[in-house]
């Protein structure tokens, strides 16, 4: 597998006459595309009903799952990361921390995978493409392994049928003492019209959610 990983990682990896342009969307993915997971859970509760509010939720509880998962297998298994074995050519500056699994790639794909278990499927389909083109810019710029992204979407999974078993369970509570919380912050806000106010009552129905996935009592 080590060999497999390695061969794969040299022919995917930029050249030495890589084109500047190439070379720089790639960064830009590399860099700045997963900023695009918050935004979008941000757009969710700002935007949402109790529905869209609730996947958001489910979104952040499997990202702090993932992200957890990730620092532990980072530390019980190190695994160098191409620069540091002299592998393939590095095109942007990165600490010697382990490679496996890509963070970045792990916050797209988990998104992907909880909407993917709310059927909201084109929404997923999206972000997953997105995972895939950080994840590409990321082997493609010499700080990671193809494997490593195997492991992000095997983290993603995982995150995401964790969370959202969590959610069905406790996500009403979540949900109830989010919008509590939203409402003590930016109360001033909100009455401005500057914010939109808790979701109405009639959404609480979570119509839409998958019957295994909906919360108890619903």
């Amino acid at each position: 597998m080590g060999d497999l990983n390695e061969t794969l990682f040299l022919a995917l990896n930029a050249s030495v006459d890589a084109s500047p342009l190439t070379v720089a969307l790639a960064i830009g993915a590399a860099k700045y595309l997963v900023l695009v997971i918050p935004a979008l859970l941000l757009i969710g509760w700002l935007g949402g009903g109790a529905r869209q509010r609730f996947v958001a939720l489910a979104g952040l509880a499997a990202l702090l799952i993932a992200m957890s998962l990730n620092q532990l297998v980072g530390m019980l298994a190190y695994s160098p990361r191409p620069f540091v074995l002299g592998l393939g050519h590095t095109l942007i500056d990165h600490r010697p921390s382990s490679s496996f699994p890509s963070n970045h790639a792990t916050v797209c794909f988990t998104l992907a995978a909880v909407l993917a278990i709310y059927a909201e499927f084109s929404r997923a389909w999206a972000i997953a493409g997105l995972g895939a083109v950080v994840a590409w810019s990321r082997v493609y710029l010499g700080i990671h392994f193809p494997l490593d992204m195997l492991g992000a979407a095997a983290s993603a999974c995982l995150s995401a049928l964790v969370g959202s078993w969590l959610m069905a369970r406790w996500g009403l509570g979540l949900l109830h003492g989010a919008e509590e919380l939203y409402r003590l912050v930016f109360g001033s806000l909100i009455q401005r019209g500057w914010l939109p106010r808790s979701s109405p009552p009639q959404s609480r129905r979570m119509s839409g959610l998958p019957r295994s996935w909906r919360p108890r009592g619903l």
